[in-house]
């Protein structure tokens, strides 16, 4: 049918609907409207645009919030005043619907009359309107906004003609508009008055020959018996409970995994199998497919038994609320696979689900596990765990933050068990290799398949080769079916990057891809900003280009993925860690291609960062592949893996690459913190580094991190100075600028000491943050010290003997001064010079000794 076709973009189902998105612009409803308007609870959408001020009382939202998740915001609430994503995470855009009272009836604010509304409510709905229609908030020409007339529009000024003319405007025609009413006059009435205001004819855009059953039954079903069907959960033994949709939803932290979770789908099963082969994430289907008929198992590692019947189990038998099991993985190895694979397993004896955005806020994650724990348990004591794979953590100190907040709401709630309640299952990437061992709640997954491993993957290739043609590009599982050769990648990667231009678009895009891949862990580009880039045009209607194929002959190296962030929205990604480092050594080898020119790419390319979904985390990506250190030697400590390697690979081109680093982050005080670290360390150009130092502290004037910077260069640029010094003795003129470079310095390290008290009192007051307090002010202090006392040691008037050395000792602890040395010293007349000098130094000698103690 022709709604069939307008309602999924040309798919007629919306399993595969080629709208990710729905918005929903309504007016006054009626009781009878309620039983035919189920289908909007199967929408989900975005946003509701609601002109009824009756709708939370007795109107539309009142039936919609009984059967789905709901946040309820005036217009007001959309104008932007931070960051586009972080409006979007106050408004749980992608987590409930966001029902927009755009006509009163919440917060005490009242109805407009038609005639006042424009002037009242109209520039705030339009706010709303251009907000929604952002190409970095909903995804570009894939959302489709309906117009759901339940009463009649007669009147030319109407809101709701307003609303269709903004959204006219900003979606720059109707391909994206739908309007749905139930009877011919309504329709008529709307289309006339649309005809008049804006002079265009809307019946090809319009359904108004069904009723609303009708409409309600068709559109419910464009759904797989599988997304209509009642979804359960396990409940100890064979027993099993509805998981309602509202309740479901209200769990928008956690993607739970139901008994039956892919019983009675449609998803195309070759298709499936062939994403995940190339390179894809692993889905539910991909289990429920193995498990068919003629299909082989899906491929058992060698841990998942033992995972199964020995870790799990031993772990719940302990008493403690929450217990945590980590599976340490190298990349690339099918850690992720093999955590998911347990949980499809274990689904009918746990309460199995994955942690959606691993920044999400712990406490309320806590809070949904809890009652995930506790769904449909009337007494205290739960009969059956619950089993929550969390993915993607970098840091064991969130994981542990998170367990106990979960052990801490388990408390609250007073539940008893003999048993573990929550088991995490830590899926981590480890960057070691080497590792082997298993401990009672550690298991590691390294990149060397063992012989059984190997012939199930020869068991599948036979099965694959059966049902896919293409099976050759299937390099994800081809990876660990060679056993991570670094031959096989070699190969793949030189026949496929051997046409690489990178003067062509889809080359640039794929230099970053890598680039990114390799430095930042889970990186990826937004779908809007690939086809921005590489020139597609997305259209909401059937068939249109997939943006893996935008890539062309690279095409093959490009899996799609969804990024739970702020906002949730489709990406790509490179289809494994190995070929993304080995696609930078070919571009380099063959093409002369360095990491400073694709990093110089990244930086400089304007087209990159522009307004498209994403936008944020794409920033955070770049920002950490340029900041982030890894602690292990000190030369590592010193800069980011990239800048170091760009260091090694084309001497001199790092600084290039900072200089257009801070051009692309001219207000962010860390770059600006970076280039002072380079300018003292490398350059050794102290002049610059305290001009950069001086930025970052204008940008961030409270952070002792910052502050550390400034008194860092102080510290080096004395350091350099005296090495440089080759005096025997040092002269009093030189003694007196090196101390005067000491005191800056030892001012800088207070000033670093005092803003770091600052921000503990302040972790401490607003009970924030588990922040270590910043020490590096009181090692500096320490640092300068041990300096000062070195060159005093070289001072004529502390170095003739081993006496006067011990006079320094009681000088710098304040228990001789030095009127009283210069009186004693037999050459003090000749060491005058000198003796004048110290004395301008009195506070920082006398205190010397005290201060290193004390810190």
């Amino acid at each position: 049918s022709w709604l069939s076709q307008m309602i999924t973009g040309g798919s007629k189902s919306l399993d595969k609907s080629n709208f990710e998105r729905y918005v929903v612009v309504t007016n006054k409803s009626h009781p009878s409207h309620f039983q035919n308007v189920g289908f909007l609870i199967e929408l989900y959408p975005t946003a509701v645009l609601d002109f009824d001020p009756e709708s939370a009382e007795c109107g539309l939202q009142h039936f919609f919030k009984q059967h789905s998740t709901v946040s309820s915001h005036l217009p007001a609430a959309y104008k932007i005043t931070d960051r586009v994503e972080d409006t979007g995470n106050k408004l749980k855009l992608t987590q409930n619907t966001s029902w927009v009272f755009c006509n009163g009836g919440i917060e005490n604010e009242t109805p407009s009359d038609t005639d006042q509304w424009f002037m009242e409510k109209g520039a705030s709905t339009r706010d709303v309107i251009s907000f929604l229609c952002r190409r970095d908030v909903l995804p570009n020409k894939r959302f489709l906004v309906i117009f759901l007339l339940l009463s009649t529009v007669r009147e030319k000024m109407d809101p709701l003609v307003e609303t269709f003319i903004t959204f006219y405007q900003e979606l720059r025609g109707t391909d994206q508009i739908l309007c749905i009413s139930d009877n011919e006059n309504a329709f008529t009435s709307w289309k006339d008055l649309l005809e008049a205001r804006c002079g265009i004819n809307i019946s090809c855009r319009c359904i108004y020959e069904l009723s609303f059953a009708e409409v309600n039954g068709t559109i419910c079903s464009l759904w797989s018996e599988n997304r209509r069907a009642i979804r359960f959960l396990a409940c100890g033994g064979e027993s099993k409970v509805p998981l309602e949709k509202k309740v479901e939803r209200s769990l928008n932290t956690l993607e739970i995994l139901c008994v039956n979770e892919c019983d009675g789908g449609s998803e195309d099963m070759k298709s499936m199998e062939e994403n995940f082969y190339r390179g894809e994430k692993v889905s539910w289907w991909n289990f429920f497919f193995s498990e068919q008929p003629g299909s082989t198992p899906f491929i058992k590692r060698d841990k998942f038994d033992y995972i199964v019947t020995t870790v799990i189990e031993d772990l719940c038998s302990l008493t403690k609320a929450c217990v945590l099991l980590n599976l340490l993985h190298v990349p690339g190895c099918g850690g992720t696979t093999l955590a998911m694979h347990v949980l499809w397993d274990r689904r009918y004896r746990f309460r199995c689900a994955v942690l959606r955005n691993s920044s999400s806020d712990f406490a309320e994650v806590a809070d949904q596990v809890v009652q995930l724990l506790t769904l449909s348990h009337e007494e205290e004591r739960p009969k059956i765990p619950v089993l929550l794979m969390i993915d993607e953590f970098e840091d064991m100190e969130k994981v542990y933050e998170l367990q106990q907040q979960i052990e801490k709401k388990c408390v609250e709630k007073k539940i008893q068990s003999k048993c573990a309640n929550v088991i995490l299952l830590n899926c981590m990437r480890s960057g070691s290799s080497e590792l082997n061992a298993s401990t009672t709640d550690t298991v590691f997954l390294g990149n060397a398949l063992s012989e059984k491993e190997l012939k199930f993957f020869e068991e599948k290739l036979v099965e694959i080769e059966k049902r896919h043609k293409n099976f050759e590009t299937f390099y994800g599982f081809m990876i660990m079916k060679k056993n991570f050769k670094s031959e096989y990648i070699e190969g793949v990667v030189r026949n496929t990057l051997k046409s690489f231009n990178i003067n062509q678009k889809n080359a640039k895009l794929l230099a970053v891809l890598v680039l990114l891949n390799v430095y930042c862990k889970g990186s990826s580009l937004s779908v809007s900003l690939c086809e921005d880039f590489l020139d597609l045009q997305p259209k909401p209607i059937c068939g249109s280009i997939k943006v893996e194929d935008g890539f062309g002959k690279f095409s093959n190296f490009i899996a799609s993925c969804s990024v739970e962030g702020l906002v949730v929205y489709r990406a790509v990604k490179v289809i494994h860690s190995s070929i993304a480092r080995q696609c930078l050594q070919e571009l380099k080898a063959t093409h002369s291609v360095t990491k400073a020119d694709i990093a110089d790419l990244l930086l400089t390319t304007n087209q990159l960062y522009e307004s498209t979904q994403g936008k944020c985390k794409f920033l955070q990506d770049v920002h950490h592949i340029l900041v982030k250190r890894v602690f292990s030697s000190e030369e590592e400590c010193q800069f980011s893996p990239l800048i170091l390697d760009i260091a090694n690979e084309t001497p001199g081109q790092e600084e290039l690459v900072l200089s257009n680093a801070s051009k692309r982050f001219d207000k962010d005080a860390v770059i600006f913190q970076l280039l002072a670290r380079y300018c003292y360390l490398k350059k050794k150009d102290f002049s610059e580094a305290k001009v950069w130092a001086q930025k970052a502290k204008e940008l961030s004037e409270d952070s002792s991190y910052i502050a550390d910077t400034s008194a860092q260069v102080f510290k080096h640029e004395l350091k350099n100075a005296i090495a440089n010094c080759k005096e025997v003795p040092v002269s009093p003129e030189n003694v007196n600028v090196f101390l005067k470079m000491a005191q800056s310095a030892i001012d800088a390290f207070w000033q670093t000491q005092n803003l770091a008290k600052k921000e503990s009192l302040q972790r401490v007051n607003t009970k924030t943050g588990n922040c270590p307090f910043n020490t590096s002010g009181c090692l500096g202090e320490i640092q300068v010290g041990v300096i000062i006392t070195d060159l005093l040691a070289k001072v004529p008037v502390f170095s003739l003997d081993g006496v006067r050395h011990d006079i320094m000792s009681q000088v710098l602890a304040g228990d001789m001064k030095l009127e009283s040395m210069q009186k004693n010293d037999p050459r003090r007349h000749k060491n005058s010079n000198y003796y004048d000098i110290l004395r301008q130094f009195e506070d920082v000698l006398y205190n010397l000794k005290y201060r290193m103690k004390v810190n």
